[in-house]
């Protein structure tokens, strides 16, 4: 039991280094590592496919919202192959611009599909 939380942490927090790193191999790697190739990225407006459909989406938050980081902001909770936590988005040392919640489905070690979930104004 353990182990497996702890396998989720990892997910978790490799998932928040791949949506705050900036455009570059090293983000490409992170996909490529944490991400299934056929990943479904669910967001309130869209949805996308595999890991360009990832490098989209990240590239898309961080160009409407530039120097801002997403920050895990309440307890991981894991359910079978389910993982979800609260995160907020904001500048470093300034207050949130926006909160809301992360679903991720993992499978054979990566993650399959994302849901992401935005708290209403």
């Amino acid at each position: 039991m353990k182990e497996a939380m702890h396998h989720m942490e990892n997910i978790v927090a490799g998932h928040l280094d791949a949506w705050n790193a900036p455009a570059g191999p090293d983000r490409t790697q992170l996909i490529a590592s944490l991400y299934a190739p056929d990943v479904f990225v669910g967001e309130p407006q869209e949805a996308m496919r595999g890991h360009d459909g990832m490098e989209q989406a990240i590239a898309r938050l961080q160009a409407q919202l530039p120097r801002t980081r997403i920050t895990r902001s309440g307890p991981i909770q894991v359910a079978q192959d389910m993982v979800t936590y609260r995160w907020s988005l904001g500048a470093e040392d300034g207050p949130a611009v926006a909160a809301g919640r992360d679903v991720l489905i993992v499978g054979g070690g990566k993650v399959t599909r994302l849901y992401v979930v935005i708290d209403a104004s």
